[in-house]
C-alpha cells in the first residue's frame, strides 16, 4: 500500500510538473491584434505625458482593482494618489519629451498583457532649464468593460 501511494505522489507531482503554467492559449493572430492595441495605448500615454495632459492620462487608467502604482521608488495605494503626486511634481514645468529606446509586449492572456520600456526623457521647465534622465517602466494592461485599459505601474 505504501508503494501504491508513492507511486501516485510521484505520478500526480510530474503530471502537476509538467503542465503549461499558461491558462490559455492565444494564436499569433490574436496575439498580434493585442500587441497592437496595446501600442496604440501605450503611445497615447506617451503623447498625454508629453503634452502633460492629465485627463488623457488618467483616461487610459482603471484602478477599480486598486493594484497599487510605484514611481519612483513611492508605493501609490491608488492612481488618485499618483495623479496628486504628479500635480506636485509638474508644476513648472513646460513640456516633456519622451525617446522610448526598448519597448517589449507581453501577452498573458486575451485580457492582460505586460509592457516593459526603457529610454531617454527630457522636461522643458518654464525657467527655460532642460533637465534630462532615463527611465526604465514596466506597466500591466487589462481588458476592463472591453477596452484596454493599465491597472498597475512600476516607473
Amino acid at each position: 500500500m505504501r508503494n501504491l501511494f508513492y507511486f501516485f505522489s510521484i505520478l500526480i507531482a510530474l503530471s502537476c510538473i509538467s503542465l503549461d503554467g499558461y491558462s490559455q492559449e492565444l494564436t499569433i493572430k490574436q496575439k498580434e491584434e493585442i500587441i497592437s492595441e496595446i501600442t496604440v495605448l501605450f503611445e497615447k500615454s506617451i503623447k498625454a505625458a508629453e503634452t502633460i495632459d492629465v485627463k488623457m492620462m488618467a483616461d487610459n487608467v482603471d484602478d477599480s482593482l486598486r493594484a497599487g502604482f510605484i514611481t519612483n521608488g513611492h508605493f501609490f495605494y491608488s492612481f488618485d494618489e499618483v495623479m496628486d503626486d504628479f500635480g506636485n511634481k509638474i508644476k513648472g514645468c513646460k513640456s516633456q519629451k519622451m525617446n522610448v529606446t526598448k519597448k517589449k509586449i507581453t501577452v498573458l492572456g486575451d485580457n492582460a498583457a505586460l509592457l516593459v520600456a526603457s529610454g531617454d526623457y527630457s522636461v522643458a521647465l518654464e525657467d527655460g532649464r532642460t533637465l534630462t534622465g532615463k527611465f526604465a517602466w514596466t506597466l500591466v494592461y487589462s481588458k476592463v468593460n472591453g477596452k484596454w485599459k493599465l491597472v498597475h505601474s512600476h516607473m
